[in-house]
């Protein structure tokens, strides 16, 4: 008896599993020490599809969605992580910011959000890489190098983008001379970002 229940165990687990060559994978879940930000992604990523699809109105109805729910979520988040709640925060101020006036750079804020959503604190606003392995701000004197590295890409920029990326230098050097690394690294990304370096 104990032997033809183990012939039928054997050959039941022999069997395929009907339809399992069918079976949907998985959906890709941005999940982190903030939880399962899926649903922000999706609205982040339907805007820039908005944005490339020149629907400015729409993208800005859609990016006012992601504001909406961002807020609400808000005071949760922060109390998971601060810091990571910070560095989407501030990739969101940027890409809302840029889809409301219809800036050139609203695709690069956009992808930058979209990967602070995937990875909070991995890069600066931007999507710059700003920090080591540690998580700890680089040098601001590296970060400015960088700039300086990028910064003859610049001379093709249009005038307000020129001026913005100067903008963004002074603000960068003055956050650096007060050893406020992060900030100073955050601004040197933003304008290295801009420049397409």
């Amino acid at each position: 008896m104990r032997l033809s229940h183990f012939a039928l165990a054997t050959c039941l687990f022999a069997l395929p599993i009907a339809g399992a060559a069918t079976l949907p994978a998985f959906a890709a879940v941005t999940v982190s020490e903030l939880g399962d930000l899926s649903a922000m992604h999706t609205i982040v990523a339907d805007t820039q599809a908005l944005v490339a699809s020149n629907d400015l109105a729409g993208a800005e109805t859609k990016i006012t969605e992601f504001e909406t729910a961002w807020d609400n979520a808000a005071n949760d988040l922060r109390a998971r992580n601060a810091q990571k709640w910070d560095a989407i925060d501030a990739a969101s101020d940027a890409a809302l910011e840029a889809v409301r006036a219809d800036a050139p750079a609203s695709d690069a804020a956009l992808t930058a959000l979209l990967a602070q959503l995937d990875n909070p604190g991995a890069t600066n606003a931007a999507g710059v890489v700003t920090t080591d392995t540690s998580g700890k701000p680089l040098p601001c004197e590296d970060m400015l190098a960088k700039y300086r590295a990028a910064q003859p890409k610049a001379a093709s920029l249009d005038d307000a983008t020129k001026a913005k990326v100067a903008e963004l230098e002074a603000k960068g050097l003055e956050r650096c001379n007060a050893d406020d690394d992060k900030r100073a690294d955050d601004f040197f990304g933003q304008a290295i970002q801009l420049i397409g370096a």
